[in-house]
């Protein structure tokens, strides 16, 4: 490449602490930040100088269309990332993009068959998926450790506070708790199991015309139940996760507050045992996991039909919330889990 002989990125959206993270997990690949692309020329000026990133625009062609930019990170504001998803599968460039990728699942399809259609990776930046703990709960799960799993169980709370943002003026809507809990929940829970979740029911609470708190159980598609407790209304409960088979169970605990590592057990024959994990940094095992698709496919990120898949879920329990009554997720074909289709990998190599 032109600049420093690296791989070049161009980065969509100036406004979260997180993408400070990013742009250091890039830099930690061997790349090179080349473009910041922001709608205000101001923050796309003090983005770069703050982070050193040599070039800034608001104009998307002219950080797009520089042969030096391989891949794109989108992490504007929700509303905002369908149009950078857009210009960047038109311009050829591999996009990783914060989850959700869009408000509804309808667009969210769009977006995922544009980038097929255009030949790019489109990974979503999922933070749980990127948890050492559940990482290694989900290896467990597929070695057999705990047999078939039966049951997930998720537990989360905390009064609804939005990302960290470098700007006060550049705050989204108040929170909603589908989009900012269900999604990132309902996509862990096909994470860890690969099971696909097919109707709902729930139950929930409501202020000032927005649900606040909501309790809810998936059938999922192999017959294991998911429950899940979500709260903006309550302080200091730790989180918990939970997957049961029917030859043990495993337990992290404080995985969800996006503060600290947790800890993860393993309960058998009555018997509780801390199992070790090392920590690790999530945005440079994202950035790590999405610049390798193209030598080999994605190990555990998200792809856009996996927030396809969520955001369908999270719809059909906002319907079951809302009438009181179960709803059926909606949808074409079944999208399979991703530990399916480790499965069948392993299958196919004789593992």
């Amino acid at each position: 490449m032109a600049i420093h002989g690296k791989t070049g990125w161009s980065v969509m959206g100036t406004g979260t602490i997180a993408t400070e993270q990013m742009v250091a997990g890039i830099r930690a690949q061997g790349h090179t930040p080349l473009w910041v692309v922001s709608r205000r020329k101001m923050d796309a000026t003090h983005f770069a100088q703050d982070l050193d990133i040599p070039q800034w625009t608001t104009n998307l062609s002219e950080a797009l269309g520089d042969p030096d930019v391989e891949f794109t990170y989108v992490s504007a504001r929700l509303r905002r990332r369908a149009h950078y998803i857009t210009a960047a599968a038109k311009a050829r460039k591999n996009v990783l993009c914060d989850g959700p990728i869009s408000e509804n699942s309808k667009v969210a399809a769009e977006l995922a068959r544009l980038c097929d259609a255009a030949g790019i990776v489109l990974a979503v930046h999922q933070p749980f998926r990127a948890s050492a703990i559940h990482q290694t709960m989900r290896r467990l799960i597929l070695d057999g450790d705990i047999g078939k799993v039966q049951s997930i169980l998720l537990t989360r709370e905390g009064p609804y506070k939005p990302a960290a943002k470098r700007r006060k003026d550049d705050l989204d809507s108040e929170g909603d708790i589908y989009l900012d809990m269900s999604v990132d929940d309902i996509d862990l829970a096909r994470f860890l199991t690969g099971g696909e979740p097919r109707e709902v029911s729930a139950i929930g609470t409501v202020v000032d015309g927005r649900p606040n708190q909501i309790s809810y159980s998936f059938q999922l598609d192999d017959g294991s139940l998911f429950h899940a407790f979500e709260s903006f209304a309550i302080a200091d409960l730790e989180s918990t996760v939970v997957v049961a088979g029917d030859r043990g169970t495993l337990i992290a605990h404080g995985t969800l507050n996006g503060k600290a590592s947790g800890t993860l057990m393993r309960r058998h024959a009555a018997k509780n045992e801390l199992v070790p994990v090392r920590d690790g940094d999530s945005h440079v095992a994202a950035v790590e996991d999405f610049v390798s698709a193209g030598e080999r496919r994605l190990t555990w990120l998200a792809r856009g039909s996996d927030n396809v898949a969520a955001l369908r879920a999270a719809e059909a329990l906002a319907k079951a919330a809302s009438k009181r009554r179960t709803a059926t997720v909606q949808g074409g074909q079944p999208t399979r889990g991703l530990l399916k289709r480790d499965q069948s990998a392993q299958d196919a190599a004789g593992q």
